[in-house]
């Protein structure tokens, strides 16, 4: 009778150890007890990387720039072309006559300047003892300009006089017309004052005519006021202002 009084007890021991509760035995007998189960573990969100700036390449110090090589000063102020040869011209200005050329490459001596400082007075580069002037614009200057003097422009002059007549023979014993041609040459702006003057086996002398230069130029002049019988003749331009200067050719009437 005693083993059918334990048989129920042993019968829920089993169950529970079939239910994996585990056995407590104490005062009393054993004793289930419910053990939690543990659920796995979240894993950790991943750690965020910091945004990394990237390292600045590394940029190139600057090449120093060499300071520049000093130049020295010239004993004399000299000028030369900027960029390609220049006109020296006998006065201060494009009205004046091209006489010479600084080079490309080739400077001359400064000697003085005009009042307006537009233009160098120097010494010429291809004609050594002669003078013409350069455009300030145009050239390069280095020396002590500032005491580069103020000189004037020079009094234009006529450099070249031409003559000619052409001769109508109609008969001899009467007038015969001729007609008087000539040219004459300015290396400036001027005023020129000149006059015609027939001599041989007739003389006449014409009243002084004038004629302005505004620029280095060469003008043309006709007369035919002039009649004569038959000779042989000289007839000459002559020019009185602003320098005294002649041409004179030979002229016969048949």
């Amino acid at each position: 009778m005693r083993n059918h009084r334990h048989f129920p007890s042993l019968v829920i021991a089993l169950l529970l150890l079939a239910c994996n509760f585990p056995l407590f035995v104490g005062a009393g007998g054993p004793r289930a007890t419910a053990t939690p189960s543990l659920a796995a573990p979240s894993p950790l969100p991943p750690t965020p990387i910091p945004f990394e700036t990237p390292l600045p390449t590394d940029t190139p110090l600057p090449t120093p720039t060499p300071p520049p090589t000093d130049t020295p000063t010239p004993s004399v102020p000299i000028a030369w072309p900027k960029d390609q040869p220049v006109n020296c011209r006998f006065g201060p200005g494009t009205a004046w006559l091209v006489i010479s050329a600084l080079p490309l490459g080739q400077s001359a001596e400064i000697v003085g300047r005009n009042a307006e400082n537009t233009w160098w007075r120097i010494k010429d580069a291809l004609n050594p003892g002669s003078f013409c002037w350069v455009a300030m614009s145009v050239t390069n200057a280095a020396g002590n300009l500032a005491l580069i003097p103020i000189q004037p422009a020079p009094q234009a002059s006529v450099i070249k006089v031409e003559v000619g007549a052409d001769v109508t023979f109609t008969a001899c014993g009467g007038p015969n017309p001729i007609v008087f041609s000539g040219s004459i040459t300015t290396n400036g702006p001027t005023e020129v004052s000149y006059r015609w003057e027939v001599s041989g086996d007739k003389e006449n002398t014409t009243s002084p005519e004038t004629m302005a230069f505004d620029k280095a130029d060469t003008k043309t002049l006709t007369t035919d006021v002039y009649k004569a019988d038959c000779g042989t003749y000289f007839i000459t331009l002559h020019v009185l202002e602003p320098n005294d200067t002649s041409a004179r050719k030979k002229f016969t009437v048949p």
